[in-house]
């Protein structure tokens, strides 16, 4: 038997998270569905045949999928959190990778896929309501699959502070997420003081070329690739090392 990785007994603790977490998930989609519902139809009813309103709409779907997507997440590993619990997850006869992995494409794809089939109603809805069934096909324009790319990304965030913390993992991770901004913020504050001195300004004209390239470069080159190709992949791997910490 492979100690590390087996198909079958991802397949297994699959099953057994999905059949676990699967009325949570579907009790969070569900009421945010309730509330969007009725949102949807008062402003498709009273602002029939106005496009901008059905792009609001759409607007306001995404930030629910973030936000739902996010508290879901950090409760991904909520059995750990409970002494009566975690003594069943942690004597499961499954690797961490597996476990990890299986937590993954829960809170990931699975989730991606149960809100985009509701995102798709809500949508169909809201122009069928506001009689401009035309426009239906334009909601899912490009934006959207932007938002579910950074969606994918930005779980890993969450996902590490559902491996990391001891309850309440989303507030947690939303004040790591807040302290750690603000030290950039005040790094970013700190270089740009010494570059540009108590003005706050340069002129453009005296900037060294060499040096307004790099800027460029690492802004518009370095910056997005990290973001896109590194960071998820990093954070998962920082978070199989937390949830072996937590195991042991």
């Amino acid at each position: 038997m492979n100690p590390v990785f087996d198909l079958g007994r991802l397949g297994f603790f699959l099953k057994r998270q999905l059949s676990l977490n699967l009325n949570t998930l579907w009790m969070a989609i569900l009421s945010g569905f309730g509330t969007l519902l009725v949102i949807s139809a008062l402003f498709a009813f009273f602002n029939r045949e106005d496009t901008d309103v059905l792009f609001g709409l759409r607007n306001l779907y995404l930030v629910a999928f973030f936000l739902a997507g996010y508290v879901f997440t950090s409760l991904v590993f909520n059995e750990m959190n409970s002494p009566k619990k975690s003594y069943a997850f942690l004597t499961l006869p499954v690797s961490k990778v597996e476990k990890l992995v299986g937590a993954w494409l829960v809170s990931a794809p699975v989730f991606v896929l149960l809100y985009g089939a509701i995102m798709v109603l809500l949508a169909f809805f809201s122009s069928m309501l506001a009689q401009q069934p035309e426009v239906f096909p334009h909601l899912f324009d490009r934006d959207v699959w932007i938002c579910v790319k950074v969606y994918l990304v930005t779980h890993s965030v969450f996902f590490l502070g559902a491996c990391t913390f001891k309850g309440n993992n989303f507030l947690k991770t939303l004040l790591a997420l807040i302290v750690f901004a603000l030290i950039i913020a005040v790094y970013s504050g700190s270089v740009g003081y010494l570059l540009l001195g108590d003005q706050g300004q340069v002129n453009e004209e005296s900037i060294n070329p060499a040096l307004k390239e790099n800027f460029e470069f690492i802004f518009t080159r370095i910056i997005p690739f990290i973001f896109w190709y590194l960071l998820a992949p990093f954070l998962l791997v920082v978070s199989y090392f937390k949830l072996q910490e937590r195991q042991v």
